[in-house]
């Protein structure tokens, strides 16, 4: 099957169910800028030991983890909406999708416009502290750790001193999904008939879990990702390529 005949089949799938959940990870942000983990050659823990964000590794040494952080901020912080986040929003704005799951921690969802997002491993746009719970903006945090506060710590709660770590609200190696978002991601899995899943090797448990939920119940399956994955043996439909190139030509396949 061609390129166009493989993005002439999602865009009838697409108007045909009416009710997609999309399911992205690392790779659907690449061409905002942000690293993919495993991407041979490029992905973030070929550079970096991945137990910096292992919540283990966090507590035993958090200045590990905000120098990465500190690396990374200005790639994050100038990361912005590519074609394939805009094109999701724009779907959503359709009623051609239900909503989007998502693996990834940089917020670029809801920045493009989408509204109804489940962020299974939380973001990395606030930080809380551990003691306290104390919400803060993650930009705020990354200036003190500039300035040399290095691990940042919460001064006060309720005008009393406090002194616990500051962590990102992002899902560390080790730490338990959010339970909020995880439910409605099942409940969403388990009541669509389609799933797209956009950028994601599909190889971090449990979200890895979810197009199993979904095939179980009768849905669909589309796998758009550069790698393999465990799925793609089940998917209906199977697109080998980048999430931007396939989002530009939906688009203009679907006249939207």
């Amino acid at each position: 099957m061609t390129l166009d005949e493989q993005i002439q089949k999602l865009a009838d799938m697409i108007l045909g169910h009416r009710s997609a959940v999309v399911f992205t990870g690392a790779g659907i942000s690449t061409d905002s800028g942000i690293p993919d983990y495993r991407t041979p050659g490029s992905g973030s823990w070929e550079k970096y030991d991945s137990s910096i964000v292992s919540i283990q590794g966090f507590l035993r040494d958090p200045t590990q983890y905000f120098n990465y952080a500190l690396e990374m901020y200005p790639i994050r912080s100038s990361a912005k909406p590519n074609k394939a986040h805009l094109l999701v929003a724009k779907l959503e704005k359709e009623d051609l999708i239900k909503g989007v799951i998502t693996q990834n921690v940089d917020g670029l969802h809801l920045e493009a416009g989408s509204s109804d997002v489940h962020e299974l491993h939380g973001s990395l746009r606030r930080a809380s502290c551990l003691q306290c719970g104390q919400i803060y903006s993650m930009d705020d945090i990354i200036q003190r750790v500039q300035k040399g506060e290095n691990p940042p710590i919460c001064e006060e709660f309720e005008g009393q001193p406090c002194q616990g770590l500051i962590k990102p609200t992002a899902v560390f190696f080790g730490e338990a999904l959010p339970k909020v978002p995880w439910d409605s991601s099942v409940d969403k899995c388990k009541d669509t008939t389609l799933m797209i899943v956009v950028g994601s090797s599909l190889q971090v448990s449990p979200a890895n879990s979810l197009p199993d939920v979904a095939l179980k119940t009768g849905s669909e399956l589309v796998i758009i990702d550069l790698m393999d994955t465990p799925f793609d043996s089940r998917a209906t439909l199977l697109i080998n390529e980048r999430a931007v190139l396939v989002a530009e030509l939906l688009e203009k396949k679907m006249g939207l």
